[in-house]
């Protein structure tokens, strides 16, 4: 089967098709989706709308003091709305919870009328007699009531905001500062709120006029809206692709007909190929990996096929390549730092540094050992600043090159437990209190324990027990790690992101998650009741995003066996020629076949 993409339009053809239709529907003030696509390049269309609202201030806003919104998901983007209109003060970029805020928060007898019936104030208010009195605050993100103030949840904002929009009144008062709101990456708004933004009106007099640019094939979070095709909104498709190769982007089509993408006048070949272990014989995963081939031969099958990939690439590879993997447990077996993992309930603890222990040996010890080793004297003290390094003495420069020595050989040969402790016992510099503060936990709680006892509860000391018995090597790994020193990321997290040449392992690990079921189910896809359809989505949503990160050669990796269903689409999608199947020694290695 031969990849090709139909039709003689190119990307920027498709481009300035689609800006025509958005200002179409802007003159007659209707409101709008944009559906695009991966790499259909969203961002520049926004950016071109917002232009033409400002060349034309006086018809689209035409009263003193009105302003555009610009409603985006991540700050990153607010800020890259802000540079890209010149810091423009007609336009109010903001990410959703921001923007809500500012339309909300002059309602305060409107809010503590609602705030009264939300289900997380139930017990926080249940002492209160009134709440005539108070003010509402959104500043520090969770919920706490004083005696003045009553502070909301993010969560809080977009339920408040819902329950708000549903009233003409009201939503004609945000019209009258805010004639066109634009939201970015619309699919990833709050569920339901789209529907209050709009409200049940029969006509659109007075009331602003949105256009909602995004992919709700490109949905992976939960509690997020997805589609709207539900809503009174024009659609509008745009049909190209400025990322990535035709061979990329001819799999994106096949996968998705109804959206077909043109690419740019000059795109490259590219190469997508398919590996799949249908022929491993061994033993298979169980439970959240089931069906999957074990750790030792996923990684060196992983290797064989990095190599494979690159030979058939030859001259196509350009670039480095990023390896995506479905969870941080799955990276953190390939580069060494499974052990933390497993300490660690809430893998946010140690990949976002939430936990205390960590954070101090990621952003403190680590980086103090760096320049130490590089004789960076200089940043090292000014990073010890705050812990009131010991430096009065001559025999103190001994005394710090000591304690480095023995940092680093607990460093290379113990567990993270020697590091701390030898930390713990130096008088050289004051260690955080969190981190001090959870060692003389951990040793009260041992000490109250029975003999052959183990410690149960609470949760942080358990694991800060496990911590400490990993090897401190695996710090090291985790580091490279959660620097992006290494080719690795999570399919979750490069969202948006894009690179030369892409690795996409599918397996198991997240039982949310069924690639296999869902190739095998794709020709099927129209007739899935609800529950079905949104486990076929969220599969299908994450394995879409993960393949249209590829800007020249695309490579899957199958680490579950495939069905003859699920085989047959991948042919259909990619023909059969570019599809491998892996062949193992006895041994269990993967070989040449």
């Amino acid at each position: 089967m031969t990849l090709a993409i139909s039709g003689p339009a190119t990307a920027e053809q498709e481009s300035q098709k689609t800006l025509r239709d958005i200002l179409a529907a802007l003159e007659g003030r209707s409101n709008f989706k944009l559906e695009a696509g991966a790499g259909a390049g969203k961002t520049y269309s926004l950016i071109e709308t917002l232009r033409h609202i400002l060349s034309n201030r006086s018809e689209y806003l035409p009263r003193d003091g009105q302003r555009v919104a610009c409603i985006t998901y991540t700050n990153v983007a607010r800020n890259e709305i802000i540079r890209r209109t010149d810091s423009s003060p007609h336009v109010f970029a903001e990410t959703i919870h921001g923007f809500l805020w500012e339309t909300i928060s002059r309602f305060r007898k409107s809010l503590l009328h609602e705030i009264e019936t939300l289900p997380g104030f139930a017990r926080l208010l249940e002492d209160q007699t009134s709440l005539q009195d108070y003010s509402v605050s959104y500043d520090l993100g969770f919920r706490s009531v004083d005696e003045h103030t009553i502070r909301l949840h993010h969560d809080d904002v977009p339920t408040l905001a819902a329950r708000l929009f549903v009233k003409p009144k009201f939503r004609r008062l945000v019209a009258d500062r805010f004639p066109i709101v634009l939201v970015d990456e619309y699919q990833d708004t709050p569920a339901g709120l789209a529907e209050a933004l709009l409200g049940e009106r029969s006509s659109f007099s007075g009331e602003s006029t949105y256009g909602f640019f995004g992919d709700h094939w490109q949905q992976i979070y939960d509690k997020t809206c997805g589609s709207i095709d539900h809503l009174p909104v024009k659609p509008i498709q745009k049909r190209a692709n400025w990322r990535s190769s035709q061979a990329v982007v001819a799999l994106l089509n096949n996968m998705r007909p109804e959206l077909p993408q043109a690419t740019v006048a000059d795109s490259i070949n590219g190469t997508v190929t398919v590996y799949h272990t249908n022929n491993w014989t061994g033993p298979r995963g169980t439970h959240s990996k089931k069906g999957q081939i074990p750790d030792r031969a996923l990684k060196e099958t992983l290797h064989w096929v990095s190599e494979d990939a690159r030979l058939r690439h030859g001259k196509e590879a350009t670039g480095p390549t990023k390896i995506l993997m479905l969870t941080h447990s799955s990276i953190a077996a390939e580069l060494g730092f499974g052990g933390i993992d497993r300490s660690f309930k809430r893998n946010e603890d140690y990949v976002r540094k939430n936990d205390d222990v960590v954070a101090f040996l990621l952003d403190f010890l680590e980086p103090c050992c760096e320049f130490f080793s590089k004789k960076q004297y200089g940043p090292m003290f000014d990073l010890l600043k705050r812990s009131r390094p010991r430096l009065k003495r001559r025999s103190d420069k001994t005394g710090w090159a000591d304690l480095f020595g023995q940092i680093n050989v607990a460093r290379s040969e113990g567990s993270v437990g020697d590091v701390l402790d030898v930390l713990l016992e130096q008088e050289y510099f004051a260690l955080p209190q969190e981190v001090v503060g959870r060692q003389r936990k951990w040793e009260l709680a041992l000490r109250d324990l029975e003999s052959g006892q183990e410690l149960t509860e609470p949760r942080r000391l358990v694991e800060y027990g496990k911590f400490r018995n990993v090897g401190y090597r695996e710090v090291i790994a985790l580091r490279e790690y959660v620097e992006e020193n290494t080719p690795f990321s999570t399919q979750h997290g490069v969202k948006g992101a894009e690179y030369p040449n892409v690795l996409g392992v599918f397996g198991g690990g997240w039982t949310q998650y069924n690639f296999p079921e869902m190739l095998a189910k794709f020709p099927q896809r129209d007739t899935f009741a609800d529950d079905e359809k949104k486990r076929f989505e969220r599969s299908r949503n994450l394995f879409y995003v993960a393949c249209s990160r590829a800007r020249e050669n695309l490579v899957l990796l199958f680490t579950t066996e495939l069905s003859d269903g699920a085989m047959r689409t991948l042919i259909e999608w990619v023909g059969e020629s570019n599809v491998i199947d892996v062949r193992y020694s006895p041994e269990g290695a993967p070989v040449s076949a």
